[in-house]
């Protein structure tokens, strides 16, 4: 499934984890348990306690037996033992050892907690096969084993535990075919199993599990068509099998679900007409991801019954020759919910319709690259939007800058590779919350030095237009973000001359620097030795002259940098962390 986990998750994760830890360990694991234990359960307890040196072991204990042990996120780290005195503790009830650094195997002897109804091994390092013997925990409810290395095919024995309704297995390295006795599952609720390395056909014992309500099937080797009888899951809310390699039709059956609100089916092999199925009231979906597909023929305008989307991706959609997307959108602008729109990688032709402009409060990301659209941008456009990308179009004219208000929300603005004559547009500056700027493959022109400065801006990308004139001295000085922020920064294939601006060097953070292409003159400041998060660098193809700074030996994570066709004197900076370099 993507986007459900990214670095900022992780870290975010990460540093809450160890948060919870400290600030809780004292009081939640130090706490008494309410009985006490049998002497050869406790014993085991502190066999186990030991194996990991854990401060304080919190267990909760029934009749002498611990029935609950929860050591998520404390931090442990070490191999499972294949003799842990953990699988002594046969009465257990509850088992989490989540978010750990834990590695290792599981041992057959996991079959031996038979009173299980929870076991979470998530977000560990553990590998190997599961073993058969876990079919033997009849009792487990919830069964966790995701974000860590497991391998091999999935054991048929799991068909055991008919009284799961939790199953998480997703970001393992599982191969071969979901096995048949999966059918027997019938209280299972949610299944997700995306970022493997499983195959074959849609499985059929998916579709007697009645009452699940999450599928993700997404970021695997599926083929094989979509059975027109998936109807059978009929409380089925969210359905992933996106990043697969389905084929065939898209039954119209799957619209008629009354309780799905998300299907993604993006960047499969499905192909064919698109078909809505019949419904005697508005469908409940709100998200509809299909793009990255081989349909054909136009969207059919029956997708305006689909009134409570809130995302609607249809990239890459084969039109079958050009369509004057001044004609399409008359039936998407009545899906008055939209959030997102995605209708990139079409065969669009003509304007962009006045209408998408019309969405009130209600639309914040509309992506139309790649297609061929002509004409300029509609003058309501930008007020409400919160990220627009037009880019590889044949869009003409000016920016609209008349709906732009301090309020806008825009973050990202991308109209590279297109037709668009201006001057660079200093006016959005007044945007609080512009982070990405894309203008690159234009024809702007003029200076871009102004006194105003954009208070959030991340990454800017001017190159191959027609700026011209020099940047004063002090110029990034007024980049707040991008002096604190990852960052790119490309100003190539421009006219920009005169000195490369010393205040360059206060963008400490910044990755990416691409100043070619330009008619830069006189030296490289030795200030872009204070550039300490700098990959890449390139200033080819200017005037510059004099030595090269040699404090560009000690940016540590440089691995590229371009000092062709130019003046430049002198040894080309030390430092074995470069690896290419022209």
């Amino acid at each position: 499934m993507k986007g459900s986990w990214n670095a900022s998750n992780i870290i975010h994760s990460s540093f809450s984890c160890l948060f919870l830890f400290l600030f809780n360990f004292r009081d939640v694991c130090a706490a008494p348990t309410r009985y006490s234990c049998r002497s050869e359960q406790r014993d085991a307890l502190l066999e186990f306690k030991n194996e990991f040196e854990i401060g304080e072991l919190s267990f909760y204990c029934i009749s002498g037996y611990p029935k609950r042990l929860d050591l998520s996120c404390s931090c442990l780290h070490g191999r499972f033992r294949s003799n842990s005195s953990l699988f002594r503790l046969q009465n257990l009830h509850f088992l989490d050892l989540s978010l750990n650094d834990l590695s290792g195997h599981i041992p057959s002897s996991v079959g031996n907690l038979s009173h299980l109804t929870t076991l979470h091994l998530s977000d560990n390092h553990f590998s190997g096969y599961i073993p058969f013997s876990i079919g033997n925990l009849s009792q487990l409810i919830s069964l966790g084993l995701s974000q860590n290395t497991f391998s091999g095919q999935i054991p048929s024995s799991i068909g055991n535990l008919s009284q799961l309704t939790y199953l998480h297995f997703f970001t393992n390295n599982f191969m071969g075919e979901i096995p048949s006795s999966f059918g027997n599952l019938n209280r299972l609720m949610r299944l997700s199993m995306f970022s493997n390395k499983l195959y074959g056909n849609f499985p059929s014992a998916l579709l007697k599990m009645t009452r699940l309500s999450t599928l993700i099937l997404s970021s695997n080797k599926f083929t094989g068509t979509l059975p027109p009888n998936i109807t059978s899951l009929s409380n089925l809310a969210f359905f992933d099998a996106s990043d697969n390699a389905l084929s065939g039709t898209l039954p119209s059956s799957l619209f008629t679900i009354p309780s799905l609100t998300s299907i993604d089916l993006s960047d499969n092999q499905l192909e064919g007409t698109l078909e809505f199925g019949n419904t005697s009231s508005p469908p409940n979906l709100q998200a509809l991801r299909i793009g990255g597909n081989n349909f054909i023929g136009p969207i059919p305008s029956s997708i305006s019954k689909l009134t409570n989307l809130e995302e609607l991706n249809l990239s890459s959609f084969n039109t079958q020759g050009p369509v004057d997307f001044s004609k399409v959108p008359s039936f998407i602008c009545a899906l008055r919910s939209l959030n997102i729109l995605d209708l990139s990688k079409n065969n669009f032709n003509g304007s962009i319709p006045h209408c998408l402009g019309n969405f009130k409060s209600s639309l914040s990301v509309l992506n139309l690259r790649h297609n061929r659209l002509s004409g300029g941008l509609p003058e309501n456009m930008l007020g409400n939007l919160r990220s627009l990308d037009v880019g590889h179009n044949q869009l003409t004219g000016k920016l609209p800058r008349s709906s732009i208000r301090m309020s806008s929300p825009l973050e990202v603005l991308n109209v590279e590779s297109n037709r668009i004559n201006d001057t660079f547009p200093f006016w959005l500056s007044s945007l609080q919350s512009l982070q990405v700027l894309v203008l690159g493959s234009n024809s702007f022109h003029g200076p871009i030095h102004h006194q105003v400065s954009f208070p959030k801006l991340r990454i800017i990308d001017v190159s191959r237009n027609h700026f011209n004139g020099s940047l004063p001295t002090s110029y990034f000085a007024k980049w707040i973000s991008i002096l604190k922020i990852y960052t790119a920064l490309d100003f190539s294939g421009n006219e920009l001359e005169g000195e490369i601006p010393r205040s360059i060097g206060l963008l400490k953070e910044i990755h990416v620097l691409n100043l070619s292409n330009n008619g830069f003159t006189g030296h490289m400041p030795s200030s872009l030795g204070n550039m300490t998060a700098l990959e890449s660098l390139d200033v080819s193809r200017n005037k510059l002259s004099g030595e090269i700074p040699q404090e560009l030996g000690n940016l540590s994570f440089l691995a590229y940098m371009n000092f062709s066709h130019n003046q430049l004197v002198g040894l080309v900076p030390g430092g074995t962390q470069f690896r290419r370099q022209n």
